[in-house]
């Protein structure tokens, strides 16, 4: 049975799990369903059609699945926010829903929301990704398993943060990140694979090394893109992580974050 406090507002049509505790002051609304052994302290709202997962955490005043802030999303339309297990969600978190009818917001599962933070419509956030204090996505941002998006980093419409990337706090980040390495910056440039990153999730120290040899040969100032790209691709023939990059490359719209000549020598090494 779910643990409901008398001073909070559940539809009664809401799809509440087994063991699952709402706290005072909190608001859930008709669409919604929460698995099981999910907390809302106090001071939550929870609207639109939204699914949280099990066994996550929501701090006070957090809002998920509210109407995209998006001038094109048409009242009474139904748009989605999709939330897997195990997530955590600090004070005054916010997550919006999609914006066109049917559309998603996505957050997948083991990740750590932190105060402030803010994910906007249409994203895709994946596994194990840490957002720290008022880090915030805007629309339609892709945002790799294991990310870590630093405090107070802002992420433009439609930009694409690799696996594995990391984001330095306070960056303006207005290109693609690839998967595996850091930005940093004021627009934010890639600077540097994540080694650290790489090791705590689990990558070896073989995997490492291919990808810091593929971030020289991508961004040497002696090749064009193009071409080192070619380059990378014929000597790592058979390197899923390589692969990844390169699909990264590839599928980029909004051009990437390329390092900074200034200090990509002092960075590679």
């Amino acid at each position: 049975m779910p643990d409901i406090s008398s001073l909070a507002v559940v539809h009664p049509n809401a799809d509440i799990g087994s063991d699952c505790v709402i706290g005072p002051f909190c608001t859930v609304g008709e669409h919604v369903q929460i698995g099981a052994r999910t907390r809302l302290m106090s001071h939550v709202v929870v609207d639109g059609h939204t699914r949280i997962g099990e066994d996550c955490t929501v701090y006070p005043f957090v809002t998920l699945g509210i109407a995209s802030q998006d001038l094109k999303h048409e009242a009474n339309s139904a748009t989605y926010t999709e939330v897997g297990d195990r997530n955590i969600f600090r004070e005054f978190v916010s997550v919006h829903s999609g914006t066109e009818e049917g559309s998603s917001t996505t957050i997948g599962n083991d990740c750590a929301l932190l105060a402030h933070a803010h994910v906007a419509h249409n994203c895709t956030v994946g596994n194990d990704v840490v957002m720290s204090h008022s880090a915030t996505l805007g629309g339609h941002v892709s945002v790799g398993d294991y990310a870590n998006i630093g405090g107070l980093a802002a992420v433009h419409q439609f930009c694409h943060i690799g696996r594995v990337a990391m984001i330095a706090g306070m960056a303006r980040v207005v290109q693609d990140v690839l998967p595996y390495t850091i930005a940093e910056g004021f627009p934010a440039h890639m600077r540097v694979v994540n080694k650290v990153g790489l090791e705590r999730a689990g990558f070896e120290s073989k995997s490492i090394l291919e990808v810091r040899k593929a971030f020289r040969i991508l961004f040497s100032r002696e090749l064009r893109l193009d071409d080192a790209v070619r380059e990378v691709a014929k000597e790592f023939p058979n390197s899923p992580h390589i692969d990844e990059m390169l699909a990264a490359i590839s599928d980029s719209q909004r051009g990437l974050a390329r390092p900074d000549s200034s200090t990509f020598e002092l960075n590679v090494g």
